[in-house]
């Protein structure tokens, strides 16, 4: 279904007395409560008409279990979900077999990007002098260099006419250099281009006697610049793995008699051979939901997302993923990620060919959709990206070397 490019809304419906209902224990969120979904609806002119506008950032869990849509309880291991998930690719794409590529490309990055950085501990080295933070910055900006200095001495081996080898160097040591502002943006948590402030922070830092220790909080890094800094380093981390994002576009649905959109932060997309007279309709890989700083997930990777991320988390990004099924490469299943800060989830949706057109249909539903996740893995961390680094390669050789 096509989405419609105005967009002026209108006002809300009267509030309804909220119903509260027990979140768990578990939960990293604050305690929760179920609203009628009228509660969270708008009214939208669309061509003229009016109608319920229920936005996926609105919904939550409740609101994708009507939808007969559920998230496993646990975590299903990368091996079994990667499997899963390229078997499924394989069939409906009739893709060549990249796996010596993407085994090629994974061993490079395990050896020539083996750097690692913990954002919350740099993060706390905040509140540390200036010329402490200066020394942790200047000892992670050498470690990085020089595995960057590995990956220009193994690119000299590669064959630079194949497209790959040639995108491979130049995005890896992008990666390395978004990866030294993250840094310097946790250590020196300014507001944008507040150079003064940095200025006068290091004036006073001459005048402290050593040990003295920092009256000011520390900076919170949950900001909006953050927030945006963190999509874009998601976009940076795609293009080592060859993924390049397209323009996202919004999705519409009519569902419970009301007009539900999503847009994802970040989409990458197959396109089909050039058909003179012939719009081009790609196919959706995958797409990315960023979520909130605010949001938190626990260091106990056998908690169920829900225990970690909380009910309306779970509702936005399964409406965001129901919302790209008719445009997905494997309809009516998903792919996605989950975006948290450095963190990233792999989250597959499921679905009966017949489950999307019974629901739009609002036909009774007596099939189910489910959703498997990954445990987190973290861009900074080289082990977790060794881990993964097969499973994007996959994704990158697809999109640069298949066309539909």
């Amino acid at each position: 279904m096509k989405s419609k490019s105005s967009d002026p809304r209108t006002s809300s419906f009267p509030k309804k007395r909220k119903m509260k209902v027990e979140s768990s224990p578990t939960s990293s969120s604050e305690e929760e409560s179920y609203t009628d979904p009228v509660d969270r609806c708008e009214r939208v002119l669309v061509n003229g008409q009016e109608h319920v506008y229920f936005p996926a950032t609105k919904w939550d869990y409740d609101d994708l279990k009507k939808l007969n849509i559920f998230f496993d309880k646990t975590p299903e291991p990368l091996e079994e979900f990667m499997i899963e998930v390229k078997e499924d690719f394989v069939r409906k794409c009739d893709c060549p077999d990249f796996s010596d590529s993407c085994r090629t490309f994974s061993q490079m990055l395990k050896e020539s990007v083996a750097f690692s950085c913990d954002l919350q501990t740099v993060g706390q080295l905040s509140k540390h002098m200036y010329k402490n933070k200066k020394a942790v910055e200047q000892k992670m900006i050498d470690a990085i260099e020089s595995y960057v200095q590995k990956a220009a001495e193994v690119e000299e081996d590669l064959d630079l006419n194949d497209l790959l080898n040639r995108k491979w160097m130049p995005a890896v040591k992008r990666f390395a250099e978004e990866t030294l502002k993250l840094i310097k943006k946790s250590l020196y948590p300014l507001e944008e281009g507040d150079m003064l402030s940095l200025k006068i922070e290091q004036e006073k830092e001459r005048g402290r006697t050593i040990g003295q220790e920092r009256k000011e909080k520390s900076p919170d890094m949950n900001t909006d610049c953050f927030g945006s800094f963190f999509k874009h380093f998601s976009s940076v981390f795609g293009q080592m793995f060859f993924l390049e994002p397209d323009p996202v576009s919004r999705k519409t649905f009519y569902c419970m008699d009301k007009l539900v959109d999503s847009t994802p932060d970040l989409c990458y997309l197959i396109h089909r051979e050039p058909v003179p007279g012939v719009i081009d309709t790609p196919d959706s890989i995958l797409t990315v939901t960023q979520l909130k700083s605010t949001d938190k997930l626990s260091s106990d990777s056998s908690l169920s997302l829900e225990e970690q991320l909380g009910s309306r988390v779970l509702g936005q990004v399964g409406t965001s993923l129901f919302a790209e099924t008719n445009f997905s490469l494997l309809k009516p299943n998903t792919l996605g990620i989950l975006c948290l800060e450095t963190k990233i989830i792999f989250v597959y949706l499921k679905l009966p060919d017949e489950h999307y057109v019974n629901v739009l249909l609002k036909t009774p539903l007596t099939t189910k959709g489910r959703i498997s996740y990954t445990q987190p893995f973290d861009m900074l961390n080289a082990e977790d990206r060794s881990k993964i680094a097969d499973f994007l390669y996959f994704f990158g050789c697809l999109q640069n070397k298949i066309k539909c």
